[in-house]
């Protein structure tokens, strides 16, 4: 399970030894970058007060650090830096793309124009990872110059809004249950095509994450359902009918008591199953749904025994 974070002191040490990591550091700093763990706090105090207009997020892969991601909104042009860095350990697994474009997200979010990053130009799996998410090669302009940023050592590119909306699309939705004579019970959505899935629907510019699960949830039930976001899961693919179109899907947890789950949208929906883990584990044709559903099982049988 992958989970982006607003960073905290809590990450200050996993901070200084993602820095001091020669790996990770090699094409901006060789050797490793060793701050002391004041030096760090007062960095992440000015994220801490500019939000949101920067931000500083945490990665974590199952609960292990793997890395950060931050964006920083520029007052006077509008324009924001975005950066990202990886333990060796959490590359190769869409971990990167996730979290990239979760920034990304965030910082449209929150007023950037356009998005610009200056990778290393040996880094060649970055350069593609940013052209994948529609950033485009440009000459460095004089303010990132000015910044500090040298186009003869490094590759400067940007990404507007409409490009990464071209790019890259996201839906969000929760694994919905309700807890029946002690029994977790999940609910499912049979769709139109006969398979089964959980709650979620497409985001619309200007929403939350947590808002788009609570409306698609809404619409596709007509629940009213308290929404855990300490549970927070996404699966991300290509479009076979969008070539070169990433679609991300997060799903939360969400606990339903009182009312009853009914369809809303017959012509997407073709029925509505509410099943203990071991059913809808059979019901469920894809392998990484099956995943999904069980870790939020766990979560919630370890949450129930604290």
């Amino acid at each position: 399970m992958i989970s982006i974070k607003e960073s905290t002191y809590d990450d200050i040490k996993d901070i200084q030894s993602l820095w001091a990591d020669e790996d990770v550091m090699r094409y901006i700093w060789p050797g490793g970058l060793h701050e002391t763990e004041e030096a760090v706090k007062e960095w992440l105090d000015r994220f801490i007060s500019a939000r949101p207009k920067q931000n500083h997020y945490s990665i974590f892969e199952d609960g292990k650090y793997c890395g950060e991601t931050q964006y920083r909104i520029d007052e006077e042009t509008g324009n924001a830096s975005l950066d990202i860095k990886l333990l060796k350990s959490a590359r190769g697994r869409g971990i990167a793309t996730q979290a990239l474009a979760y920034s990304i997200q965030e910082a449209f979010k929150n007023g950037a124009v356009d998005l610009w990053v200056d990778p290393h130009p040996a880094n060649v799996k970055a350069i593609d990872l940013y052209h994948k998410l529609g950033f485009v090669q440009k000459e460095m302009p004089e303010y990132v110059i000015a910044m500090g940023e040298d186009p003869t050592l490094y590759t400067y590119m940007e990404l507007e809004k409409n490009d990464f909306s071209a790019k890259f699309e996201k839906s969000c939705g929760a694994i919905v249950f309700k807890i029946d004579d002690g029994v977790i019970k999940y609910l499912l959505v049979e769709e139109k095509s006969g398979f089964h899935s959980f709650p979620k629907g497409h985001m619309e510019e200007g929403e939350t994450e947590i808002e788009t699960a609570l409306r698609e949830i809404k619409e596709e039930t007509n629940l009213e359902v308290e929404l855990c976001t300490d549970f927070r899961i996404s699966e991300q693919y290509q479009l076979s009918e969008k070539p070169g179109v990433t679609k991300q899907v997060v799903y939360f947890l969400a606990e339903y008591k009182d009312s009853c789950p009914c369809i809303v949208r017959p012509n997407e929906v073709k029925s509505l199953k509410s099943l203990k883990l071991e059913d809808a584990i059979n019901t469920i044709e894809y392998e990484n749904k099956k995943e999904m559903l069980k870790k939020a099982d766990s979560y919630l049988k370890r949450r129930s025994s604290n």
